[in-house]
C-alpha cells in the first residue's frame, strides 16, 4: 500500500533545476522555498554545475577579500561555475515556485 502511495505522489510532482550566479543567491532561494512555500530543504539538492567545488561565478559575501563586502574578489574563492538547485514541485505550484526562484536570482530554470 505504501509503495502505491509513493508512486502516486511521484506522478503529482514535477522537478525543476535553477542556476544561480552565487552560492549566496542559491542559499537565499532555498530559504524562500522553505519558509514561504513549505518545501522541505532536505529535498532541495544544491550542487555546482562544474565537476569542481564552486561558490558560483562571481564573488559574494564571504568570498570577498577579508570576508567583508567589497568589489575585490578573494584570490582563493572557488569560482568554478554556477550553482544549481534541483527542486521537487507539485504540478499546481510550478508557476509560483518558478516565480520565487526568478525573484531570488535564478538565471536559468528548466522543468523536467
Amino acid at each position: 500500500m505504501v509503495i502505491v502511495q509513493d508512486t502516486q505522489q511521484r506522478r503529482e510532482l514535477d522537478g525543476l533545476t535553477a542556476q544561480f550566479r552565487t552560492r549566496a543567491d542559491a542559499d537565499l532561494a532555498v530559504e524562500h522555498l522553505a519558509q514561504e512555500h513549505g518545501i522541505d530543504p532536505a529535498f532541495i539538492y544544491v550542487e555546482p554545475i562544474a565537476d569542481e567545488n564552486s561558490a558560483g561565478i562571481i564573488a559574494s559575501g564571504g568570498d570577498h577579500a577579508a570576508g567583508a563586502p567589497s568589489h575585490r574578489e578573494r584570490a582563493d574563492a572557488p569560482l568554478n561555475g554556477a550553482i544549481q538547485l534541483t527542486v521537487p514541485v507539485r504540478h499546481e505550484n510550478l508557476l509560483i515556485v518558478t516565480s520565487a526562484l526568478r525573484e531570488s536570482g535564478a538565471q536559468l530554470i528548466e522543468v523536467f
